[in-house]
């Protein structure tokens, strides 16, 4: 259920995309490429959750703001959230009739890079490193992000405020990024690090914005910094685009309806439910081969 989006045309400041997905379902996008009020800088990270005993007992490790803390504080996401402004919409069509009304319109986006394989590949450093994997270039929902990382998953995705761009800025880094995405499909091995040729969540989208932005030599030097998922907010801060530094943001304190919801609640138990059918036909295709 991961693609990166094809292109099918740009015209103006409207870019007609395949494979836009949200809601479950991959559609036909029109995007407004300029209409971009904000871009921020979402990280989220994936590792197990550190704990400890104490007086008997096994509890989790919380930071200062009550969050728990990560096992392995560097193995972290990246990604980027784009906000339009009042009046744009990115349309979403179900097929490549995009005369008619469209079937639902959104304001608020994101652009993944992940890793991809044969159904049973996992990632892990091994796959990573030995591009055992593929990159997939998604374009998805803010409400897909929060349902397939918080409600799923449980992840706790953190969030810069908006990055200190041009509007200039802000319209060539969604163009770059669609492109990015068209150019790559599902072609490219995902490479964790690599001397030259890292090709991974973080140094997609750094790569963009520093191909976007114009620095100060100083921004210049710290724009270098992008090939291994360490400390995104730090990557922001050394390019001069972090603009509060001492801002913390979580999605799922903005979308705590959207968790809640019994809608949404239906569709994890469906999610859930399909997973274990595919886990128990997996395992007796095992013992009957």
């Amino acid at each position: 259920m991961r693609r990166s989006v094809e292109i099918v045309s740009i015209e103006g400041n409207r870019a007609i995309v395949r494979d836009f997905y949200h809601a479950g379902t991959f559609w036909i996008a029109a995007i407004p490429l300029n209409g971009v009020e904000a871009i921020l800088g979402q990280a989220y990270n994936f590792s197990t959750v550190r704990k400890r005993k104490k007086d008997g007992q096994v509890e989790v490790v919380r930071d200062k703001r009550g969050n728990p803390k990560p096992r392995f504080s560097f193995i972290n996401h990246v990604q980027s959230r784009f906000k339009l402004k009042d009046g744009f919409k990115v349309q979403l069509f179900p097929s490549d009739d995009i005369s008619q009304k469209p079937a639902a319109e959104i304001d608020d986006f994101v652009y993944s890079v992940e890793a991809v394989g044969r159904p049973g590949d996992l990632f892990d450093f091994r796959n990573g490193l030995l591009g055992n994997l593929m990159c997939a270039h998604r374009f998805l929902s803010i409400e897909e992000v929060v349902f397939e990382r918080v409600v799923i998953l449980g992840y706790y995705v953190r969030e810069s405020p908006p990055l200190r761009l041009s509007d200039d800025e802000k319209q060539k880094i969604l163009l770059r990024s669609l492109q990015r995405s068209d150019r790559a499909g599902l072609t490219e091995p995902y490479y964790l690090y690599r001397p030259c040729g890292t090709n991974n969540c973080t140094s997609n989208p750094f790569q963009i914005v520093d191909q976007s932005v114009k620095y100060t030599w100083r921004q210049w030097l710290g724009s270098l910094i992008y090939r291994l998922p360490l400390n995104p907010r730090v990557y922001l801060r050394v390019r001069g685009l972090d603009s509060d530094p001492s801002y913390f943001h979580l999605l799922r304190d903005e979308f705590g309806t959207l968790i809640g919801s019994p809608e949404t609640k239906a569709r994890k138990r469906a999610v859930v439910r399909a997973e274990i059918q595919k886990r128990r036909k997996a395992k007796n295709h095992d013992a009957t081969a």
